[in-house]
């Protein structure tokens, strides 16, 4: 007899993955986060039910647990596979009966399941940030902003790219008050506008053209703005490449859209957590489009690009990745040392 032809999808979508967790595996009695449970991997003793559920983008619900290693993970099949220890075919069928689906007798269609995006806390944003980039924007294209225009021009990026994300000029506390908690503008710097998916200013970053031995860049306080991890950018004429870039920090990602690539550029060395990465899985997801990771040539990149590798796959998700071929460099150096014109897509 030849077995039942079970469309994968359909089967995912008559099981609910709590019930089948609470089945196969052992809940957790008591939970302050959502809920929870033990391991369901025979060899793995997990005492404190670190078992979660989402939806990931394709709609389908998975399971991770995350005291063990990337291999306690999976969809629903992959669940019966290691409880059950059964191959994915027979596990499909196993769970096919248990869903009631007899071959060849429809059943009623049920609703795809829509993703679930973790959301992060509500940002705050004083109105006085909004007023310094509007002015370092003006300033820029002024004379007192003509070292930060030329060393923004030295970077590669063009005037239609500049405007189109509101770069700015930040002249220096001497010669502009602001706010305490604003950038403290020790020097002449240049100021990037983190944008959000709609093209409206949420954060900013002030790069210092000579910082001396302070920082590099300076941020606004968190009493007054929120750090959003991502900076999304705005490509000059019109993204055709159906591939979302995804870089360290808002000069590379700089450098992707002036490629003609819509891009996001990642804030901070914590960037990458569950929250940044489900709302890029989305964003790609609503859009069509693919993911590049473009890392920095050396062991941080590496372990930034690693790190968001680990989170795409928590949503079911895949990512290209590349690499500049020169140690040490980023995505933007890469583009002004390369003689030929960069294809990251």
């Amino acid at each position: 007899m030849s077995r039942p032809g079970w469309r994968i999808d359909d089967v995912l979508a008559r099981t609910e993955l709590a019930d089948l967790l609470d089945q196969l595996a052992e809940p957790a009695m008591f939970a302050t986060r959502g809920r929870r449970w033990h391991c369901p991997l025979p060899d793995h003793d997990d005492h404190h039910a670190s078992v979660t559920i989402h939806t990931d983008h394709r709609g389908h619900q998975r399971w991770r647990c995350w005291s063990g290693d990337n291999n306690h993970r999976g969809d629903a099949i992959d669940l019966v596979s290691v409880t059950q220890r059964l191959d994915r075919v027979n596990a499909l069928d196993w769970l096919a009966a248990r869903n009631g689906m007899i071959p060849d007798v429809p059943l009623p269609p049920v609703a795809r399941r829509e993703p679930v995006v973790r959301q992060t806390a509500e940002a705050s944003l004083d109105p006085c940030v909004i007023r310094y980039v509007e002015a370092c924007e003006k300033i820029l294209w002024r004379p007192t902003g003509r070292p930060v225009l030329d060393w923004l021009h030295g970077r590669g990026f063009d005037d239609d790219l500049l405007r189109a994300n509101r770069v700015g000029c930040d002249p220096g506390r001497h010669m502009m008050q602001r706010q305490r908690g604003l950038a403290y503008g020790g020097s002449i710097g240049a100021v990037f506008p983190a944008l959000n998916e709609q093209g409206d200013v949420h954060y900013v970053q002030t790069r210092y053209l000579n910082p001396g031995s302070g920082p590099k860049y300076d941020n606004p306080s968190a009493a007054l703005a929120t750090n959003p991890r991502l900076a999304w950018t705005k490509s000059v004429g019109g993204d055709t490449s159906g591939r979302l870039v995804v870089c360290e920090g808002i000069p590379d990602a700089l450098t992707a859209a002036g490629l003609g690539l819509s891009s996001v550029g990642t804030l901070g060395s914590q960037a990458c957590d569950q929250a940044s990465a489900d709302r890029v899985a989305a964003h790609a997801s609503n859009r069509g489009l693919t993911v590049s990771l473009v890392n920095d040539n050396d062991d941080a990149g590496r372990s930034w690009r690693d790190q968001w590798l680990h989170r795409f796959e928590a949503n079911g998700m895949t990512a290209m990745t590349v690499e500049p071929p020169e140690p040490n460099l980023d995505l933007n150096a890469w583009a002004l040392s390369s003689a030929q014109p960069l294809s990251i897509a």
